[in-house]
Parts: structure tokens; C-alpha cells; sequence
């Protein structure tokens, strides 16, 4: 698939695609396992959290603290690698990557 990049442009750009899967609380608040999203070229972690929590309502307190950063208690990571141990929240996704969100397990 290609999409236009904007509405006065003749360049086509390729279509990504990246899957989210849910754990947890996410997962309730989402009401999902798992969901495609489209994604551009240079797309980051970051990016991809701003437009689902656009989509899923109720998402941002979970995954944002008030100054807009993941929180710690979040997990987020990229084909199973953690997201803290890529570039973080600039970490950029490719076609085909699996996002997975969930809460850190703790115990004592």
C-alpha cells in the first residue's frame, strides 16, 4: 500500500505497519489484545504512545506522567527487546515491528 504523504504532493511513500499488543490494565482500557497501526518512516516510540492514546480514551494516565513522559511502571518494548535498552522513547519502528505496552511486574 502507498499514501500521500500531503495533500499537494505527487510522491507516493510506502505504507508501515506496526502491531500493538496490550497487557494488563492497558489491555482493559483499550478493550484490545492487539492492534495494527500505520505508521511513516522515522515513526518513534514516543510518536506511536501520542496516537494511541488519541485513540484509546483513558490511555495517556496510564502511560504519561503529567510532564508527558512513558512512566516507569510502563514497559514498553520492540520485537522483545526493552525500549530503555534501544534509543528509549526515540527509539524509531519499522514495518512489521511488534509493540508490546504492559505494566512492570513488581513484588516483594
Amino acid at each position: 500500500l502507498w499514501e500521500d504523504p500531503d495533500s499537494g504532493s505527487d510522491r507516493l511513500i510506502p505504507v508501515r505497519y506496526v502491531d500493538c499488543v496490550f497487557f494488563g490494565p492497558i489491555q482493559e482500557t483499550t478493550e484490545t489484545k492487539q492492534t495494527t497501526c500505520p505508521v511513516q518512516r522515522g515513526t518513534t516510540v514516543a510518536e506511536l504512545i501520542t496516537e494511541l492514546n488519541e485513540k484509546y480514551e483513558g490511555l495517556e494516565d496510564q502511560l504519561l506522567t503529567d510532564s508527558g513522559d512513558i512512566r516507569d511502571s510502563i514497559v514498553v518494548t520492540i520485537n522483545k527487546r526493552h525500549s530503555r535498552h534501544l534509543n528509549g522513547e526515540s527509539t524509531e519502528l519499522s514495518d512489521g515491528d511488534t509493540v508490546r505496552i504492559t505494566t512492570s511486574v513488581q513484588g516483594g
